[in-house]
C-alpha cells in the first residue's frame, strides 16, 4: 500500500508540473500576434491551436489507441519557444515517472490520477474529460528554434514494421489461437514443414503519417531534417521579418494507394505465408 502511495505522490507531482507548463504554454500561445497556418480550418483562432496541444484527456467515443493529428505552422516568439521547450521537458519527465511505475498497467494509479485529470480539464475550460490520455501526454510538440527557408509537407503511406520470427515462435503463436479451426490447422502444417534455420517476417502496416521536410539554406551548405509530425510545428520567426517559411499545402487526407514503387529486389514474399499472423517468408 505504501508503494502505491509513494508512486501516486510522485505521479501527481509530475502531472502537476505538466499541468502548470500546459497552462503557461497555452496562455503564451493565445497571446501571440505572429502568423500561423492550420490547414482545413476556417476562422481559425489561436485558441483552437492551443486546444490541439493541450488536449491530454480522453473524450467520449474516442478510440483510446489513437491520437488527434493535425499538421501546420505556428510562428513563435522567444517566449513561446521557451514555453514549448519547458512543456516538452515536463512531458518527458511525466513519461519517465509513468513508465517507471507502469501507470498503463496500474488500475490504482490510474484512479488516483483521474480526479486530477478532471481538475486539469476544468482549468483548461474543457468538458467531458474522464481520464488521462497517456499517448497525448507523452508526445512532444515539434519545435524549430531557427526558422527554415521552407518546409515541405507530404503524406507517408508506405510505413511498416517488420519483426523476424523463427518457425518455433510462429508455431507457438498459432497454438495460442483456436486450433480447432481448419485455417489454423493448415497454417500449423505449413510452419511445421519449415527448417529450424528458416526465418519469417511478421509485418505490421503503419497508419499514414504527415512528414515535414524542412530546409535551412546557409551560405555554404543546405541542411535538411525530415521528421513525422502529428501536431503543428512551432517555428521561431525572425523579429525583423516575422513571416512563416515557404510551405506547400498537401491534401487533407492521405492517398489510398501506395505511392512508393515496389523494389525489384524485394526480399520478402508479398503473399502472406501465415495470414492469421501477418507472417511472410523471405525470398531466396
Amino acid at each position: 500500500m505504501s508503494n502505491i502511495s509513494t508512486s501516486a505522490t510522485e505521479l501527481v507531482e509530475s502531472l502537476d508540473q505538466l499541468n502548470q507548463q500546459l497552462l503557461i504554454f497555452s496562455a503564451t500561445l493565445k497571446n501571440s500576434t505572429l502568423p500561423f497556418w492550420l490547414p482545413g480550418v476556417t476562422a481559425t483562432t489561436l485558441q483552437q491551436a492551443a486546444d490541439l496541444y493541450t488536449d491530454i484527456c480522453y473524450r467520449d467515443g474516442r478510440d483510446g489507441r489513437t491520437t488527434i493529428s493535425q499538421h501546420g505552422l505556428i510562428g513563435a516568439s522567444p517566449e513561446l519557444i521557451e514555453a514549448t521547450l519547458r512543456l516538452n521537458q515536463a512531458k518527458a519527465e511525466f513519461q519517465r515517472v509513468a513508465t517507471h511505475y507502469h501507470l498503463s498497467e496500474s488500475t490504482e494509479l490510474q484512479q488516483e490520477l483521474r480526479r486530477r485529470s478532471e481538475t486539469i480539464a476544468g482549468l483548461l475550460h474543457r468538458q467531458g474529460a474522464s481520464r488521462i490520455h497517456l499517448k497525448q501526454c507523452y508526445r512532444r510538440i515539434p519545435v524549430f528554434e531557427t526558422c527554415p527557408t521552407k518546409i515541405g509537407f507530404s503524406w507517408y503511406t508506405s510505413g511498416r514494421s517488420i519483426r523476424k520470427l523463427t518457425p518455433r515462435e510462429a508455431e507457438e503463436m498459432l497454438l495460442k489461437m483456436d486450433t480447432s479451426q481448419p485455417h489454423i490447422q493448415i497454417q500449423l502444417q505449413a510452419v511445421g514443414q519449415l527448417r529450424p534455420g528458416d526465418m519469417l517476417a511478421q509485418i505490421q502496416r503503419q497508419v499514414p503519417v504527415m512528414r515535414a521536410n524542412p530546409v535551412w539554406k546557409q551560405k555554404d551548405s543546405t541542411l535538411r531534417k525530415a521528421q513525422n509530425t502529428s501536431l503543428p510545428i512551432i517555428v521561431a520567426l525572425n523579429s525583423d521579418n516575422p513571416t512563416l517559411p515557404a510551405y506547400n499545402e498537401p491534401p487533407l487526407s492521405p492517398p489510398e494507394a501506395r505511392s512508393r514503387v515496389e523494389r525489384s529486389d524485394l526480399k520478402i514474399d508479398p503473399q502472406a505465408f501465415l495470414p492469421s499472423l501477418r507472417v511472410h517468408r523471405y525470398l531466396g
